[in-house]
């Protein structure tokens, strides 16, 4: 009888602890959830240096002052070549100029934009809004 009690108990123990499993142990924590704004910080880069052009010269020629352009400009250069436009082309690289002048001046306007967008905004204190 003594044996069948050792054996109950050695069958019943293991089975006890099991059962308890981990209600031994502290209960579990509750987790809480707060949702928080964060405001993010992009900093803004620098602006490029300004462009600083060389000084380009034009020479008008014509029939009349061919000879005496040639020879003060190969005096001046030392070689004579040069390249010419029609009036027509002239005028569509001034209008390519103005062209790429536009988009230079769009594209600032959204550097502007996007830096004050993500600029930090002030933070109001609680009496001003009382």
């Amino acid at each position: 009888m003594k044996a069948s009690k050792i054996s109950l108990a050695l069958i019943l123990l293991p089975l006890l602890l099991l059962s308890s499993g981990c209600s031994t142990w502290n209960p579990l924590k509750t987790i809480e959830i707060k949702t928080v704004e964060v405001e993010r910080i992009i900093p803004t880069q620098n602006r490029p240096r300004p462009m600083s052009m060389n000084d380009i010269y034009f020479y008008v020629v014509t029939e009349q002052n061919f000879e005496e352009f040639r020879g003060r400009f190969v005096k001046e250069n030392g070689d004579f070549l040069f390249y010419a436009l029609s009036v027509r082309d002239y005028e569509t690289l001034a209008l390519n100029m103005a062209e790429i002048k536009r988009y230079i001046l769009q594209q600032k306007e959204i550097i502007i934009y996007y830096e004050k967008a993500v600029e930090p905004k002030p933070k109001v204190e609680e009496e001003d809004k009382k």
